[in-house]
């Protein structure tokens, strides 16, 4: 059975005019070595790692939509995203309670901000129900139910860790697991004021699919919160870019421009808000996108073509850098295999 499709279109807005953003014939290095860094093949049961080897980029010449290629079914994708999830997403150790003490603290602090610049906005106003995908130490979800009084809140994570740290931590009842790829609402409530969703779009197999479901799950008059989602432009501005690339669960970049776009094709009314800090309180995580979302058709204007030829010019020039570090970082281990050392009592060392 074949686990992975190539996209032929583009996965926000659907056009069909792809072309590649690299020079001909340049690939970007295989993601191979970050996945087996995190383990030994045995852990991977069975993955066909195939289309890391050697990634494909295409981006969309009608909404500047950065994107791979080739992409797991939602049937692999389900198997494969719970067992990976904690060993490519991050080298926290999510596997265990309790969770550690500093990433616990620096996402207590995110969820503090990201609570009161939604209710500088205006968004928690007559709320009472929350929805929270991919709440990760559900702070946000307990903040709004202890301090704002929302007693109906509801969220749905990957891993099992998290959504015990939620139930026995935070004293959260309606968490449930998230069904891979994207999301489904398990719970008995079939619509909420408010619908939160961390990350959902540069990770998602269906990025429409996951803005069609948050639009079905929001009641009349309530919002939609898309939080975290990095504006690629900076990120590859800036060098930032994963060293490999793109990896398992980032499949898309997303740039202010393009994602707003998506958004409202995908039929909703965009507000901007001010992304809260987090990491050291005195710095901004530029990096990230806030919106508010209202269901509320708005009339879309086309992205001018100079956004796309931005993003071409931004990751030619990250692919360059790269490229040039990556030869650097090869030449110097063959360097210190080479060089023989002194260490203590005379001995030597490589």
């Amino acid at each position: 059975m074949n686990e992975w499709v190539e996209c032929r279109q583009c996965p926000s807005c659907g056009s069909t005019d792809l072309s590649d953003p690299l020079p001909p014939g340049a690939r970007v290095d295989s993601t191979l070595d970050l996945v087996m860094g995190a383990g030994s093949p045995d852990d991977f049961g069975g993955v066909d790692l195939s289309p890391f080897v050697s990634p494909e980029f295409a981006i969309c010449e009608r909404c500047a939509l950065l994107f791979m290629r080739r992409r797991s079914t939602p049937e692999a994708a389900a198997r494969y995203y719970p067992r990976l999830f904690h060993r490519i997403e991050t080298p926290i150790p999510f596997g265990d309670l309790p969770l550690p003490e500093r990433f616990v603290e620096r996402r207590g602090r995110l969820a503090r901000d990201l609570v009161t610049e939604l209710e500088r906005a205006g968004v928690l106003a007559g709320v009472r129900s929350v929805l929270h995908v991919r709440f990760n130490t559900a702070e946000e979800l307990r903040l709004l139910r202890d301090e704002y009084g929302i007693e109906e809140v509801y969220g749905l994570e990957f891993l099992p860790s998290l959504i015990r740290h939620a139930r026995e931590t935070a004293g959260l009842e309606r968490v449930e697991a998230i069904e891979a790829p994207e999301f489904r609402n398990p719970f008995e409530r079939p619509r909420f004021d408010l619908v939160l969703l961390n990350e959902a779009f540069g990770h998602a197999h269906d990025p429409g699919a996951i803005a069609a479901t948050a639009k079905t799950l929001v009641s009349e008059g309530g919002s939609v919160i898309v939080y975290n989602e990095k504006n690629h432009a900076k990120v590859l501005r800036d060098g930032k870019l994963f060293p490999h690339g793109m990896n398992f669960f980032h499949k898309q970049m997303y740039t202010r421009a393009n994602l707003r776009s998506f958004l409202e094709l995908a039929g909703y009314r965009v507000e901007s808000l001010s992304h809260p800090t987090i990491g050291k309180p005195s710095s901004l995580k530029n990096s990230k996108l806030l919106y508010a979302l209202r269901p509320e058709a708005v009339e879309v204007s086309g992205l001018p073509s100079t956004e796309v030829d931005e993003m071409k010019r931004l990751f030619r020039q990250w692919w360059s850098r790269h490229r040039w570090v990556r030869r650097r970082e090869r030449l110097a281990s063959l360097f210190r295999r080479a060089r023989p050392g002194v260490g203590v009592g005379g001995a030597a060392r490589t």
